[in-house]
């Protein structure tokens, strides 16, 4: 098991990591990519404090998605998690949020924190300098949180049943720098704006893309309660077949 673990973290740095950079490509954070970093350069008196603009907002993002979850795993620790990862009630609820969220990428509605936050701390960006940005980066994790939560809730998800307090950390670690750095790669390289591909349709695809994705892994917590509770219904027959239906639907979507 101690072997195990590092790789096992590891991996969950990378998972996470790549679906950051996933996230960059939906509908709520792309067309925000150009836009930002544009606006960074050109309010900066020279190139390099724009770079350094662009580098405070990427690691703003980062704080934002990585503290919260740093403080909530050392107040409730591993106990907690390995509890969640056992318990039916737990894997029941992640099942129920996964099909919510799967069926809210797939358009059926659209998940939004309150307007009045956006508006609040947009408010506070406003003001500029370092606090300004750091709020900037903050209205940008509650605008996009219809693209960006179900795939936290996934991560956060499947790195809690892990039961090592360290995963969930790692987990919004990696998804915060995938999220984050795209920010930060353009202010340095500007030139490379030009080549990204413009806001269409296939931004909405994407977004389906994930909605699948979100209901077929939806079933894997559902499971968990089929074994705990012995029900029998959901066996490797039935498990197999939903995500073979799923995964043709989402090959005919695309």
């Amino acid at each position: 098991a101690d072997t195990q673990v590092p790789t096992s973290l590891l991996d969950t740095f990378l998972l996470s990591l790549l679906a950051g950079f996933a996230a960059v490509f939906t509908p709520c954070v792309f067309p925000l990519v150009p836009v930002t970093v544009t606006m960074f350069l050109k309010r900066a008196e020279s190139k390099g404090k724009g770079v350094i603009t662009a580098l405070w907002y990427s690691l703003s993002i980062i704080l934002i998605y990585t503290i919260p979850t740093v403080i909530l795993t050392s107040i409730f620790g591993d106990k907690i998690l390995y509890s969640i990862s056992t318990s039916a009630v737990s894997n029941l609820l992640f099942f129920l949020i996964f099909i919510v969220f799967g069926i809210s990428l797939l358009g059926g509605f659209e998940l939004q924190l309150p307007n009045k936050w956006a508006n609040s701390v947009d408010g506070k960006a406003s003001k500029g300098g370092f606090i300004g940005i750091f709020f900037m980066a903050l209205t940008l994790v509650i605008v996009s949180f219809s693209c960006t939560g179900p795939l936290v809730g996934l991560l956060l998800g499947s790195t809690s049943s892990q039961g090592i307090s360290l995963a969930p950390v790692l987990g919004m670690l990696g998804f915060s720098l995938g999220l984050a750095l795209p920010f930060t790669v353009f202010a340095l390289f500007p030139s490379m704006i030009k080549s990204l591909p413009r806001s269409g349709g296939w931004l909405n695809s994407v977004k389906v893309f994930f909605g699948f994705i979100e209901l077929a892994l939806a079933m894997k917590f559902l499971s968990n309660v089929d074994l705990i509770y012995h029900w029998g219904i959901l066996d490797r027959d039935v498990f197999l077949s939903i995500w073979i239906v799923l995964f043709i639907l989402m090959g005919m979507y695309l």
